[in-house]
Formats: C-alpha cells, structure tokens, sequence
C-alpha cells in the first residue's frame, strides 16, 4: 500500500506538469494568491483537526490495514461527525489551493486523480478494515456520516 501523503505528492507533481504541458489552460483570479494561502491554511487545518482527534482517543494515525487491525476505537468525534475522512478531504482541499497556484485549469486533473486512486486503494480498503472491527457501531457510523463531505 503507497502512503497518502506519497499519493499527495504525485499529485501534486503531476498537477504542476500538466499545467506547463497545458499553459493554454491558465487562469487569474483576484486576490489569487490570498485565495490560495486561506485554502490551503484551510485543508492543513481540516487534516490536523483529523490526526488531532485520533491520537486524543489514542487510536492509529496510520492508515495501513496492519495498523488498521490495531484501532482501539471508532472515533466519530469532532470532524468525524461531518466526515469519515478529514485527513483526506484536507489533503484535496491542499491540492486545490495547489491549483489556484499553479492558475491552470487542467491541473484539476491531479486533484480528480487523487480522489480516485485514495477511494479506491486507501478509503475502501479501510472502510472493510474498520467492519470487520467494528461491526454494526461502523455500519451506523457510515449511515450517518458521508465519506467526504
């Protein structure tokens, strides 16, 4: 399993490529570069908030299935109550600041990329992890809780 922040890096990267491969694409907003910091202050925040509330309920920060099988709790406290995912969504909201930067539309395709491949190889994956801990209190959870926002 490839760690997010690797997955956020490549994104990242590959974000910054297609918009010099892709200049036709650029863009200016007012006040761009305000924008980006407040956004990105705003994805570190919702991250931190998330890696914050899991080492207060002394549970794994690691979203390894090994490190999964070791939770100690289901913590659906603070952010958890309005997502399942706060690390996650942070990191997206980070490489959308990430693009107001870079001011180029076809850059999105990084922040698309990155969704994709963390639902699909992180989110799921965990998802199972935390059932078969967890049982019907996680099938509860996910009933009232979305997976992003």
């Amino acid at each position: 399993m490839i760690s997010p922040d690797i997955i956020l890096l490549a994104s990242g990267a590959l974000m910054w490529l297609v918009a010099r491969l892709l200049p036709q694409c650029s863009f200016t907003l007012p006040y761009g570069m305000l924008l980006c910091w407040i956004i990105l202050l705003a994805g570190l925040c919702i991250a931190w908030a998330g890696m914050r509330t899991l080492l207060k309920h002394r549970t794994t920060v690691r979203p390894d299935k090994d490190s999964l099988r070791k939770s100690t709790a289901l913590v659906t406290a603070g952010i958890y109550q309005f997502t399942r995912n706060p690390v996650y969504l942070g990191m997206v909201i980070m490489l959308f600041a990430w693009m107001i930067f870079l001011g180029n539309w076809a850059s999105a395709s990084g922040i698309i990329i990155f969704i994709v491949f963390i639902t699909r190889f992180q989110i799921r994956p965990e998802e199972k992890a935390l059932e078969a801990i967890f049982g019907n209190e996680y099938a509860q959870y996910k009933k009232r809780v979305r997976r992003w926002l």
